[in-house]
């Protein structure tokens, strides 16, 4: 932002002086202020303010409308951090010169963008822009140099064509969320189609984040041409977006990858957790089961997971550890614990061990209480080793249990251990469990029901969009 502020001379002539003036000295942050006024005659004191001495940073709010009759456009900005009608001196208020950039499409090369650079320092201020005609797009802070949350509510054309054709990545990046917001078929058209157009790696992985947000079923068919991808990275995003959203067609093309394998060992790894989690969702194949219902598939992704358990060891144990975790997501499952327990055991790999040892807490949440009280024997009996990561992965399994028994054996760990990062950690961490053991039955039952509820909004939803797109 310093940079951003002063252009690239005088940013670095400031920086030269402070290091010169001070070197082999102890320094504050006012001494760069003052190198940095000495150096450029610039008293950038209240950007230090605001950022360092006060802290936090700007939260904005975007709206854009479009005046045809006066071609005027139209920009409200709020500043969501601060409440409504606190107006006092310390409210939190930031007070930047933004650049507003609204671009026009090319049929060839980059597009044109026309810049106007405003002061933002009320909690909400709009501002009217003289243009030749309707812009393609709008950027906020163009080239994204201001430390900032943005939330745009842009209308859906002006999204799309800031998603494809904004030359800043971190504008196209936040275009996608905008348009995941809208929760609409168009948007998860639009977003499909940049999964597989967008030059940038980066914002490929964004999109599919943002994909498995919108809750339609329509959005795994996107999300699985991404699988496909040439970048590891976004393979690994795709897969990860696939377990959250937990249909059929997600559980096999999951299914697929996993025992085909990947080239990278962190995009299998990323496969087979999504994989458990939709597998323990409850997510049915379409026949097979009695009476011609619907068959679980519970079943044949633990025979898989046991699978790569026994076949794939490789560095770092990253696959294997991935299997763990998706045995983890079984909570119900005595046969998914029966097959972590033995992973737990000393001569195991340190670092499947480590992570059959901390799988041992969320796989606890809903299991038998004679489980249960297998697990907490398994997690006391590891709690006397004194090897500090052993110790730090039973304490986050306790942390993740529901009983009061954790708590005694988070106590008694806290209570002998000769290391003070380790008692730290199981003291929070029995804070931690009687919080959770202090929650009310109904409210974890309720909570229960709206997730089974969402599920089935989600599927209505996605079939009257699915009727929509057809009598469009």
């Amino acid at each position: 932002m310093i940079r951003t502020e002063l252009g690239d001379e005088l940013f670095w002539r400031a920086i030269h002086t402070f290091v010169q003036n001070h070197a082999h000295q102890t320094v504050e942050t006012i001494d760069l202020i003052r190198a940095i006024e000495r150096a450029t005659g610039r008293n950038l004191r209240s950007l230090f303010d605001q950022y360092v001495f006060r802290g936090g940073h700007p939260d904005y709010k975007v709206a854009y409308s479009w005046d045809g009759d006066s071609n005027l456009a139209k920009l409200t900005v709020t500043q969501t951090q601060v409440k409504d009608g606190d107006t006092s001196s310390t409210s939190g208020l930031f007070d930047l010169r933004i650049p507003m950039g609204f671009g026009y499409v090319q049929d060839k090369g980059e597009p044109e963008v026309t810049l106007f650079t405003v002061r933002v320092h009320e909690r909400e201020q709009s501002f009217f822009f003289p243009l030749a005609k309707k812009p393609d797009f709008v950027s906020f802070d163009v080239g994204n140099h201001y430390l900032k949350t943005v939330k745009l509510e842009y209308p859906m054309a002006e999204l799309k064509a800031q998603l494809q054709h904004d030359p800043d990545p971190l504008s196209r990046i936040e275009a996608a969320s905008a348009l995941a917001k809208k929760g609409t078929l168009e948007a998860v058209n639009a977003l499909t189609e940049v999964l597989q157009a967008e030059p940038f790696w980066g914002v490929r992985v964004e999109v599919a984040e943002q994909l498995a947000s919108i809750k339609l079923d329509q959005a795994a068919e996107g999300l699985l041409q991404g699988l496909q991808d040439t970048n590891a990275n976004v393979r690994r995003a795709v897969a990860e977006a696939l377990g959250e959203v937990k249909t059929l067609e997600s559980y096999e093309a999951l299914k697929a990858l996993v025992e085909k394998g990947d080239p990278s060992y962190y995009v299998e790894a990323a496969a087979i957790r999504a994989l458990g989690k939709v597998g323990a969702s409850g997510v049915e194949t379409k026949a097979g089961g009695k009476n011609g219902e619907g068959e679980s598939n519970e079943k044949k992704t633990l025979e898989l997971l046991e699978a790569i358990l026994k076949e794939r060891s490789g560095w770092n144990e990253v696959v294997r550890s991935g299997a763990i975790a998706a045995l983890s997501q079984f909570k119900t499952s005595e046969d998914a614990l029966n097959l972590v327990l033995p992973y737990t055991e000393a001569g195991v790999p340190q670092a499947l061990r480590l992570a059959a040892i901390r799988a041992l807490g969320p796989i606890s949440v809903s299991q038998s209480k004679p489980n249960v009280e297998r697990i907490l024997d398994r997690l006391e009996v590891i709690s006397r080793e004194s090897f500090f990561l052993t110790q730090v992965s039973v304490v986050a399994a306790l942390g993740a249990m529901e009983t009061p028994r954790a708590m005694t054996v988070l106590q008694a760990l806290a209570d002998h251990t000769a290391d003070g990062r380790v008692r730290r950690r199981a003291e929070e961490s029995v804070q931690l469990v009687q919080k959770t053991l202090g929650k009310d039955q109904a409210v974890q039952k309720l909570q229960q029901e709206i997730d089974e509820l969402k599920k089935a909004n989600q599927e209505l939803k996605s079939r009257l969009e699915a009727l929509e797109a057809k009598n469009r």
